[in-house]
């Protein structure tokens, strides 16, 4: 098949192979490679014409350092010397692989058989370390091929997706679940990076379908919401609440390094709608400030812009809290603030002894900890 195998070993497959009038079977099946161990069984029935695919499988044990791929590629094809790497090469690339993709996975292929899969995994290990267990269901049905549900439990959380694919004559139908509920990405990164001290949590809660003639195109229509939240650990607000806040207290950390702000929160509530991405909710807290977003990309015409306003929490003498804006192309965009809010910010720093005393007796204070913004309930 000119194709190279991963260098992977030792490993031994043995299993029970049989066959009849209506198809073949494999009882019995047992893959290993080196401590990781795959037992199942498989059918494929050919009797009635069009090929019916059962297979179910079952792994007591994963060590992700049997599967090691030190820089192996399949094809053995290496970027020539001269070849680009630029936004502009690697986008029409992705497109490239889009498309042979869809062509692979056309509906004449997908039509030809039908196909279940179930798949368990007991425990996942990295080392000595216990990463967590998980379970995959798939189908392929009448040239419909659903993937879910998926589920990765961790020492960390647990996430569930499901995924829907359709090719038609003409066009292609996608739909895609995500349901993550306050996620360790630590546990990740430290697997990535020991050394690290990266940690928080996140939740994703995702709902997109669409309907295109390719693939590749699937965001450009793309229809649904997106609902994301970090709470991050061990960050410091740094360039935050310079930024926003009264530019002495934001260099207090730099004198004062134990009384340092922290994130608390950022969230983001996401409509798409026919391609166009457009914020419910967008907000970054930290113990001394607040960051309210609003937030348009085009998936169609490829284009966006973010404005960010921030806010410190309570009224301050001299606050920058000058808006910031992100706009532009994906490729191209700009980001800094505007001429007319520069001169706002100049007009609010020298009349901030006027109107920060009123402020502070009847302003509204924002709670340090964010706890008015940083518990989003996505179900």
């Amino acid at each position: 098949m000119r194709v190279s195998l991963p260098p992977w070993g030792p490993w031994t497959a043995e299993g029970r192979f049989r066959m009849n009038m209506r198809g073949y079977a494999v009882d019995g099946l047992r893959l290993q490679v080196g401590s990781s161990v795959l037992n199942g069984r498989g059918t494929i029935e050919t009797a009635s014409g069009k090929s019916k695919i059962d297979i179910a499988l079952d792994a007591p044990l994963i060590q992700l350092d049997d599967f090691k791929l030190q820089q192996w590629s399949a094809m053995d094809s290496k970027p020539a010397a001269d070849e680009k790497t630029d936004a502009a090469s690697v986008k029409r690339k992705a497109v490239e692989a889009s498309d042979q993709a869809q062509g692979l996975l056309s509906r004449q292929v997908l039509s030809k058989a039908d196909a279940t899969l179930l798949v368990r995994v007991e425990q996942v290990r990295s080392g000595k370390d216990v990463l967590g267990s998980g379970k995959l269901d798939a189908r392929l049905l009448k040239g419909r091929a659903e993937i879910g549900p998926v589920i990765v439990a961790m020492p960390g959380g647990e996430a569930k997706l499901q995924l829907s694919y359709e090719p038609r004559e003409q066009d292609v139908l996608a739909d895609l679940k995500v349901d993550i509920d306050r996620f360790d990405y630590g546990v990740i990164g430290r697997r990535l990076k020991p050394e690290s001290d990266l940690g928080g949590r996140f939740s994703l809660k995702m709902d997109v379908n669409s309907r295109s003639s390719r693939l590749s195109q699937m965001l450009s229509h793309g229809n649904g919401s997106i609902d994301i939240a970090v709470w991050p650990e061990k960050l410091p607000s740094g360039v935050f609440d310079l930024w926003a806040v009264n530019l002495f207290v934001a260099l207090l950390p730099t004198l004062d390094p134990s009384n340092a702000s922290v994130v608390n929160c950022a969230v983001g509530r996401f409509t798409l709608n026919d391609g166009k991405l457009a914020q419910r909710q967008l907000v970054i807290d930290t113990s001394r400030m607040r960051v309210n977003g609003e937030a348009q990309v085009n998936f169609m015409d490829e284009r966006l812009r973010v404005r960010l306003q921030p806010q410190a929490k309570t009224a301050q003498f001299l606050s920058l809290a000058t808006p910031i804006e992100v706009n532009g192309s994906f490729d191209q965009f700009k980001v800094g603030p505007n001429p007319g809010d520069i001169l706002q910010t100049i007009v609010r720093m020298a009349t901030s002894i006027f109107w920060v005393p009123i402020q502070k007796l009847m302003g509204e204070k924002l709670p340090a900890d964010g706890a008015d913004v940083c518990k989003p309930q996505f179900r």
